[in-house]
């Protein structure tokens, strides 16, 4: 009788993703969502590329078995609108502005405090939050915010090709380590 063939881990393109989180229907708090869809044209289909709305443990479901996950949410750090926070993800607790309840049932920041807890953090986990002004139900993003979704596409979109070791363009270091 042959040996079963031991499964093959995925290859690295499939082992990636960039989540975006949020609800367009609520001002910023669709940049998460706005981001992804920008970056996803960017990507040219390599790596994972989905919008979550931040639901209960919807994220550690999805970054579950995954090398590099670049999650993107709108946040509310007392910085100014428009401005953006990036910070990856060790053992310790994140910065209290970044880990406060969002508009989401469940925020980001609680979703990686329960990924350390129950020990399912990808291998690399990277936030970038783009600082929010308005949360209004049915309005627009605010002009900070969209104008900040650029830029942070192409971050996004550039961090994860250098991660894969694709050559491409790279966009200049627009963000700063929180």
């Amino acid at each position: 009788m042959p040996e079963p063939e031991s499964p093959r881990a995925p290859p690295p393109t499939e082992r990636t993703l960039v989540v975006g989180i949020g609800n367009e229907h609520r001002g910023d708090d669709a940049a998460g969502l706005l981001v992804v869809r920008r970056v996803r044209p960017l990507l040219g289909g390599v790596g994972r590329v989905v919008e979550a709305t931040g639901a209960g443990t919807e994220l550690i479901d999805l970054w579950e078995g995954r090398e590099l996950v670049v999650a993107v949410d709108a946040v509310r750090s007392g910085g100014a609108p428009g401005s953006v926070v990036r910070r990856e993800v060790g053992p310790h607790p994140l910065p209290t502005p970044l880990s406060a309840t969002s508009s989401h049932g469940f925020s980001l920041g609680q979703a990686v405090a329960l990924g350390q807890a129950l020990d399912r953090l990808p291998g690399t986990l990277i936030l970038y939050g783009i600082e929010a002004a308005q949360f209004d139900p049915g309005s627009p993003p605010s002009a900070a915010v969209a104008a900040a979704i650029e830029p942070v596409a192409q971050q996004v979109a550039s961090e994860v090709r250098r991660y894969l070791g694709l050559h491409g363009p790279t966009f200049p270091e627009v963000l700063a380590d929180a």
